[in-house]
């Protein structure tokens, strides 16, 4: 069924398309009764067809409902369309993507980047304890939030938990993932080490290891590998050690920085930090000047129904590394990229940086 302006979805009525990607789109809708705006992802009927997909969708809403925190963007509802198509509702954003303002600005300085990467670890301690591990964060699945305070404009919160995992817990066996055979999942250009080598190797240490990637790719206006294949970058990332941003832009930074980028990008992962609560504790020890007081988490809707997940089958990854690694910063749902975007969605749609080399910076920091 082809959703149009004005048709009515999980309750809400829908008011225009977000984005549109390979396996599903994004429509803004908002409720006629308590006027609460949302963002209601459905997956298409031809991403329905794959057993593979539907799993990811679904675990996707599990996955979203079990975290809690400020900084995760919240799973309001599930349901379907009336012709039995998979949606999920989320709380509607009101800002931009990392990604899109790195396009924008290049890089940014340090003042900037401290918060979002603070909201970022503080995302990723409770999806942690959770016992979640998400797998795939880079600028496109962070979302720059406008607030309502005037001390704290923005807020930074993790999207897209579509290829995330459930981790092992105390005498518990992990539900079925969708990383049979090891496949790998993910972003080339944000991936730890031993991700790259098969996601089924991933730990809280591998969203560690995106967190410092995406720093340095903010600070620096580059990313820590970078080459003109994906095989070549993957080349080097499983041999070399990260860069400084000393090495990357030929400026000099602040020796506090530089330790924890080379803790956080550590080839191997033991030497890294090892939970994302020490990650945080280090990166505040940072902290460029007095810290605002953090506003309340906002209310959460409850989840209305648990969603059965059952043995997937085996998904159909590409060994196309290319195709893989031109997409870097997809988000996880979009299969190709979009073949129309009418605003910012909540679910990125842009693509980075390159991975080419030698990346054009601006003057001053």
């Amino acid at each position: 069924m082809a959703i149009h302006p004005g048709d009515i979805l999980a309750g809400y009525r829908v008011t225009r398309l977000l984005g549109r990607g390979g396996m599903g789109e994004v429509w803004a809708a908002r409720s006629d009764t308590t006027g609460r705006e949302v963002a209601i992802k459905v997956l298409l009927a031809r991403a329905a067809v794959k057993p593979d997909l539907v799993q990811r969708f679904q675990r996707e809403a599990k996955i979203a409902s079990a975290i809690q925190s400020p900084y995760v963007c919240s799973l309001l509802d599930v349901g379907q369309t009336p012709d039995g198509a998979h949606l999920l509702v989320f709380e509607r954003l009101d800002g931009e993507s990392l990604a899109d303002r790195l396009k924008r600005e290049q890089y940014l300085p340090f003042a900037e980047v401290f918060p979002m990467i603070e909201d970022v670890l503080c995302g990723l301690c409770a999806a942690h304890a959770a016992d979640v591990i998400h797998r795939d964060l880079k600028p496109g699945n962070i979302f720059l939030e406008r607030t309502a305070y005037p001390d704290r404009p923005e807020r930074a919160k993790i999207l897209d938990f579509g290829i995330s995992k459930l981790k092992r817990g105390d005498g518990e066996q992990n539900e079925p993932t969708l990383t049979a055979f090891d496949a790998t999942l993910g972003s080339f250009a944000y991936m730890a080490p031993e991700q790259v080598r098969g996601a089924a190797r991933a730990d809280e240490r591998a969203d560690i290891y995106a967190v410092g990637a995406v720093a340095f790719r903010a600070l620096s206006g580059r990313l820590p590998f970078e080459g003109t294949t994906a095989a070549l970058l993957v080349a080097m990332k499983l041999e070399r050690q990260a860069p400084s941003l000393a090495e990357a832009t030929g400026d000099r930074w602040p020796a506090g920085i530089e330790r924890f980028l080379e803790r956080a990008l550590e080839r191997k992962r033991e030497n890294r930090f090892p939970t994302a609560r020490e990650a945080l504790d280090a990166w505040r020890t940072l902290a460029p000047g007095p810290r605002a007081i953090q506003p309340p988490p906002p209310a959460r809707a409850p989840l209305p129904s648990s969603l059965p997940v059952g043995p997937p089958d085996p998904p159909t990854i590409s060994d196309e590394a290319d195709a893989a690694a031109s997409q870097d910063d997809q988000p996880t749902w979009v299969d190709h990229p979009p073949t129309e975007t009418v605003d910012t969605p909540l679910i990125g749609l842009s693509p980075d940086v390159s991975l080419e080399p030698g990346r054009g910076r601006r003057t001053g920091r």
